[in-house]
């Protein structure tokens, strides 16, 4: 945990004006939507993402990136993550932990412990399955986990080293997967993950390497994923996979300081991409 730390920590030296006006985020590291709104996670002011430290926030913004609301959730959140929507409830990766929040009040109503089970005390990313079911990625132990919401289960689904962004594909049962090594800034992988008699299986996909941080899937042959380049200066962007041909394009677009886990809007083709470092959202047309 601590090269992760200090990591990220130095990451808050870097600068760039690249962003659109959120000023009351702080390190924001995930954006969803229910289609109305904009939720996005904030670690803190403090960029530790692994200490319960207690200033975690979830900001609430309209579609076009205005905070309407800086502080949704009512109870202590540490330094909270990836996210995912179920039935009006928004869960939120919180360190070792899964937390449930009633969106339309900001209460929280459900609190899994990940650590158990996992060792974690990184939980990053999650992605929905069903209306029961999320998969949570664990970075610092490098573990998929599949976690049953009614009643706390949590199963080891895969071994993925830096697991960080993921993203599930119901139609056709995939769990796609992205990691960082926080070792080599090209050493994280895109991988998928799939059932064949129950038993799930890992396999890499291509040779794109990367510092992966965000995952989508555009399509049944299209995943977008983020990049942060570099740790030393702004280096961050986006680029399409092309799951056919296994082959990564690289978007043209400003660089961006720090993209972390975005939402990307399917029917408009646009992405909402949290800039971690400066503490700013950024929305681009795909």
């Amino acid at each position: 945990m601590k090269p992760l730390i200090s990591f990220l920590t130095g990451m808050v030296l870097v600068i760039n004006a690249m962003a659109q006006d959120s000023s009351v985020l702080a390190h924001p590291e995930s954006v969803i939507s229910d289609g109305k709104f904009l939720y996005v996670t904030n670690i803190g002011k403090a960029l530790d993402p692994g200490a319960k430290d207690g200033d975690g926030f979830i900001s609430k913004l309209s579609l076009d990136g205005k905070v309407l609301e800086a502080k949704l959730n009512t109870s202590k959140l540490n330094a909270p993550k990836g996210t995912a929507i179920i039935r009006g409830m928004l869960y939120v990766a919180d360190v070792d932990r899964i937390i449930g929040i009633e969106m339309a009040t900001g209460k929280q109503l459900a609190e899994i412990n990940l650590n158990p089970a996992t060792g974690s005390g990184f939980v990053n990313d999650l992605t929905t399955k069903d209306d029961f079911t999320l998969f949570a990625s664990c970075t610092d132990v490098g573990k998929i986990a599949e976690v049953n919401i009614r009643t706390g289960n949590v199963q080891i689904v895969a071994n993925v080293k830096g697991a960080n962004g993921i993203t599930y594909d119901k139609a056709n049962n995939r769990l796609y997967t992205c990691s960082f090594d926080f070792q080599n800034m090209k050493g994280g992988e895109l991988g998928v993950i799939t059932w064949k008699n129950f038993v799930p299986g890992y396999e890499k996909i291509g040779d794109v390497h990367g510092a992966f941080d965000g995952l989508a899937l555009l399509d049944d042959h299209t995943l977008i994923v983020s990049d942060w380049g570099a740790m030393d200066h702004p280096a961050g962007f986006v680029e399409k996979v092309d799951l056919k041909t296994k082959q990564a394009t690289k978007l043209d677009w400003p660089v961006i300081n720090g993209p972390a886990d975005f939402y990307l809007n399917v029917g408009e083709k646009k992405l909402y991409i949290p800039a971690l470092v400066e503490g700013k959202l950024v929305i681009q047309q795909l």
